[in-house]
């Protein structure tokens, strides 16, 4: 965004307001703005929405696939599950399922099994989608920071966060599993409507009036 004309040209604006002000009345005005940012965009990213307007690149639909039974040799132990599914891959491939020695769900790294007694294939199938919605940790003031110098306003993200935000904000590759790597959807976190600069262009008029 920084290449935007618009943007340099509010750069060189705010350069011009904050010659106007003393260094608390600059604090000041920064703080209020950073504040005020991340309001607005933590209202943007509850509602699900790039700065563009367009709406966030919905979840993948997950398909969930669960056997009838299986019973297996593990370390030296007979075990049986109800209800079981594969999961993971590579060296986490693993068996999860309702243990119904336990009464508990279990998970079994195939790995670890000596060897398979009996397998009921009767396989059902259904598809989810997760209902909650995206980053709502993401859009805490835990995670989204916010403050202001005698400089600059700044809005943001720092250490680990910020390498998980990035992959988002930009819709990178990033690793979900081991041996396992997916390429995200770009959904914006962070960025600027038009209503958000209608509301920067206010409040630092409105910091200028006596």
């Amino acid at each position: 965004m920084s290449a935007d004309p618009l943007f340099h040209a509010l750069d060189d604006y705010l350069a011009t307001v904050a010659a106007q002000l003393a260094p608390g009345q600059r604090r000041k005005l920064t703080r209020e703005v950073a504040v005020g940012l991340r309001k607005r965009q933590q209202q943007r990213i509850n509602s699900q929405k790039n700065p563009s307007g367009e709406s966030y690149t919905p979840r993948r639909r997950k398909i969930l696939r669960t056997q009838g039974g299986i019973k297996f040799l593990w370390k030296d132990e007979t075990r049986e599950l109800s209800n079981w599914r594969t999961t993971g891959r590579g060296e986490q491939r693993a068996i999860t399922g309702y243990d119904v020695d336990k009464g508990a769900l279990r998970t079994f790294y195939k790995r670890d099994i000596q060897r398979y007694i009996e397998i009921h294939l009767n396989q059902t199938k259904r598809t989810t989608t997760r209902k909650e919605k995206m980053f709502r940790r993401l859009r805490t003031a835990r995670f989204l920071k916010a403050y202001g110098t005698a400089s600059a306003a700044v809005v943001g993200y720092s250490g680990h966060t910020a390498e998980i935000a990035s992959v988002h904000q930009y819709g990178e590759v990033d690793t979900v599993a081991p041996g396992a790597r997916t390429r995200y959807p770009a959904r914006e976190l962070l960025g600027f409507t038009e209503s958000d600069l209608d509301w920067l262009a206010d409040t630092i008029v409105n910091s200028l009036q006596p």
